[in-house]
């Protein structure tokens, strides 16, 4: 199974080619409105060498993560998969995130994703290697979820904080060829999900509220 991965959640735009479980391309940019510029030019680095026709489904991270990032990760998806009648699969973003931090940690975690003022989105992972697919995401002051997890938990997320003397925060990102791995491990779970009206899970009144007016 060839799947490509998209993740435009945060300031890593990142694009990840996996083939059988196994990554064969990824490739990214760190940079603030990066995505609507580099996107499709990462798209076609990550799939050099390959026909894009051979793809049997685009993974797109679905959030929580940046409003305009997700709508331009997600088009793109749609984009290019639809005239193909490839299934666009919606990966969980901090699931993803979840995978690129068990590179590097082992033991309890707490995941998130800025979201604005002084807010993040963010889960608890448990000192456990297994991945669950749907963690429950909180949307909360930075400064409350540290009083609650520091120095317990190692913080990884897409932004630095300030953890007083504990001093566990890591700055990782979510990325592409995560996306597309989780995709390839849970592609009967999220294949019913595939259909045109797909849309980001913002998850916060404030994001929901500017996407309709």
């Amino acid at each position: 199974m060839l799947i490509l991965g998209i993740d435009t959640s945060t300031a890593n735009c990142s694009v990840g080619l996996v083939r059988d479980g196994r990554i064969v391309n990824h490739h990214c940019i760190v940079d603030r409105a990066v995505h609507s510029e580099k996107l499709l030019e990462l798209v076609a680095q990550s799939l050099q060498g390959t026909n894009i026709n051979a793809l049997d489904a685009i993974a797109v991270s679905i959030g929580p993560g940046s409003y305009t990032g997700l709508r331009i990760g997600l088009a793109t998806a749609k984009g290019l998969a639809f005239p193909r009648q490839l299934p666009v699969l919606p990966v969980p973003t901090l699931a993803v995130l979840e995978r690129v931090g068990r590179q590097e940690f082992d033991g309890a975690m707490v995941l998130f994703i800025k979201s604005h003022r002084d807010l993040i989105y963010y889960t608890e992972v448990p000192d456990s290697l297994k991945t669950i697919w749907k963690r429950p995401v909180g949307h909360e002051s930075i400064s409350r979820v540290v009083e609650r997890f520091a120095p317990e938990y190692v913080f990884i997320g897409d932004s630095e904080i300030d953890l007083g003397h504990s001093r566990r925060s890591r700055l990782l990102y979510p990325r592409g060829d995560c996306t597309a791995l989780l995709a390839t491990e849970h592609y009967r779970e999220l294949l019913p999900l595939n259909r045109p009206d797909l849309e980001p899970e913002y998850l916060s009144e404030m994001e929901i509220k500017s996407w309709r007016n």
